[in-house]
């Protein structure tokens, strides 16, 4: 298959059947069998490309339509968005995108949508793409159209962030996010991934993260050898050290709810002495039995998992039996867009405040857990108001107070010590993090 074929079959099976485009891909490029790098690494830009700019695509596309692109056919609507995409960002020649995009309409459905398609693209090729507002009279519309942003999630970023700031952060969505690995030897790693000419680099801020750069994982795991390690991104790392870095070697208890697929429990698991203890809570039983399959794998005898409904009590928990509690809860995922940039064709406003109802109740439920005094962290991979500082303000509100570490850098904290990372400020994905403690 080529990278165009490749691409076309992933952008569909995300388009019509809700697939993540980054299992879609992977389960297409290994299904492909040997092809040629190249290839590969044009199917991804394709791939996350079209995802990205879908919606200033679409506003491309617009004028030269006689019915609203959602009335499209999915087929046809895909190799649009494609050849679009090949012609306003890739600079493709035109004539090439054009046919590239009618072969691909041509083997979806029998020739029917190409001359549609041929018709569409030609037209956009001679007219280019709309200007963006000046940022200064139009913030959120500026960001809207120059970073294919939905317009309710650039006023939100505008409102919290300003209108420079937003902008950056949108741009920063719209670039592929670094390879980045966690390993409890971190430094032993990086020697051997430098040994076997390797381009791997310690994370800067995470003192167990490896970015890797121009290699794929399975290149770094025949390099590293009986070295243990897990794709995980800094931020993610950072939010496990900003939770229970304190309790690193000590034969501590921490609970971490909403546990899979497992980053920050084994994260957890290898930070603590020999004789402490994770408890996962996981809602659905086929992520918890995948858990504890896991661990087992991995070595963490210390992982235990308890498949329960973290936003109401769990049986056979007790009270006040944790130095730490890790409410990882589920969120809109808007600080991931450069590695799921097909979230921002499929939430909505909306989302917010329902997924803030469900982190407010886990948080509540899982406090108590908490021995006296220790701290609770709430943590969401998502940037808005309404799920991250809005649910701590609540929880503040309701007699907790704000417990952070007592050493962390200072960039990566708010003025009231809560943990935000930001892809243009830190290189790593948007996270948000409030550590809470209940009474005086």
């Amino acid at each position: 298959m080529t990278a165009r074929e490749i691409a076309f079959g992933v952008l569909r099976r995300v388009e019509e059947g809700g697939a993540y485009a980054s299992r879609a891909l992977d389960a297409a490029l290994a299904s492909a069998g040997a092809i040629d790098p190249r290839e590969a690494g044009l199917a991804t830009e394709l791939t996350y490309g079209t995802l990205r700019r879908a919606l200033s695509l679409d506003r491309a596309l617009a004028p030269h339509l006689s019915r609203p692109l959602d009335r499209v056919d999915p087929a046809a609507r895909v190799a649009l968005r494609m050849g679009a995409y090949e012609l306003l960002h890739l600079g493709t020649a035109p004539h090439a995108a054009v046919s590239q995009a009618v072969a691909l309409a041509k083997q979806a459905d029998h020739g029917r949508a190409a001359g549609f398609v041929n018709a569409v693209l030609r037209a956009l090729s001679r007219a280019g793409p709309p200007a963006p507002p000046p940022l200064e009279a139009d913030p959120a519309g500026h960001i809207e159209v120059a970073e294919a942003l939905p317009r309710w999630l650039a006023e939100e970023w505008v409102a919290w962030l300003g209108a420079a700031e937003a902008l950056l952060l949108a741009r920063a969505m719209n670039q592929p996010a670094p390879l980045c690995l966690r390993s409890p030897r971190r430094d032993a790693l990086l020697e051997r991934a430098r040994a076997a000419g390797l381009d791997a680099a310690p994370a800067p801020r995470s003192p167990h993260g490896v970015l890797l750069r121009g290699a794929s994982v399975g290149t770094l795991a025949r390099a590293a050898g009986d070295l243990r390690f897990q794709v995980q991104d800094e931020a993610a790392q950072l939010v496990t050290l900003y939770a229970a870095g304190h309790l690193a070697g000590r034969d501590a208890r921490v609970l971490d709810a909403c546990a899979a697929p497992g980053g920050k429990a084994f994260h957890l698991c290898e930070l603590l002495g020999p004789g402490g203890e994770v408890v996962a809570v996981e809602l659905h039983p086929r992520k918890a039995d995948e858990l504890r399959r896991e661990a087992e794998r991995r070595g963490h005898r210390n992982l235990r998992v308890l498949c329960a409904d973290a936003s109401k009590p769990v049986p056979g928990l007790e009270p006040g039996g944790f130095d730490a509690v890790l409410v990882d809860a589920p969120c809109a995922g808007l600080g991931t867009l450069r590695r799921h940039p097909e979230l921002k064709l499929r939430r909505t406003p909306q989302d917010l405040p329902r997924l803030a109802a469900i982190q407010r109740a886990i948080l509540e439920a899982m406090s108590p857990y908490a021995r006296p005094g220790a701290p609770v962290t709430y943590a969401i991979c998502s940037l808005s108001r309404a799920e991250g500082p809005e649910v701590a303000a609540a929880a503040l509100a309701r007699g907790f107070h704000r417990a952070p570490p007592a050493a962390f850098a200072a960039d990566l904290l708010t003025a009231e010590g809560d943990l935000l990372t930001l892809p243009h400020r830190h290189g790593c994905d948007g996270f948000y993090a409030a550590r809470l403690a209940a009474g005086e």
